[in-house]
């Protein structure tokens, strides 16, 4: 099987960086990374990867947003990966783009690897993974 590719929207330049270590880690190929709503459309749009990895709050804007303009014209699985992950209306956005999941920050590790392996499958559907609570 070909290396999955994702992109990555994130506005905490060094939690990007960590989120790109992780997912080289695990057998990603990082095309891209965004961190405006904008740049996230584009990049996304431009890069066509097998999964979007994806902040709520970006500067600028929303990831949810973003997120709305992508699902106008593809259908990549996109995981949230935010602290807003225990937010109502969020995960209500979230279940309403389909095709996408949601996890909270500060993440299990073996929780995003299965969300991120799923999303690869071309399994739709809307998956919300438990905040993490500390």
């Amino acid at each position: 099987m070909q290396q999955p590719a994702l992109v990555i929207v994130e506005d905490d330049s060094l939690f990007a960086q960590a989120l790109t270590a992780f997912v080289e880690h695990l057998g990603y190929q990082v095309l891209s990374t965004a961190d405006t709503e904008l740049g996230a459309v584009q990049v996304v749009l431009e890069c066509e990867p097998d999964v979007v990895l994806m902040d709520v709050r970006l500067i600028g804007g929303s990831g949810l947003d973003a997120a709305s303009t992508i699902r106008q014209s593809s259908k990549v699985p996109i995981v949230f990966c935010t602290s807003y992950a225990d937010d109502g209306a969020v995960q209500s956005a979230v279940q309403e783009l389909g095709n996408a999941a949601l996890i909270g920050k500060p993440f299990d590790e073996a929780e995003l690897a299965a969300l991120l392996a799923n999303a690869v499958k071309k399994e739709p559907r809307a998956v919300i993974a438990r905040p993490a609570v500390y």
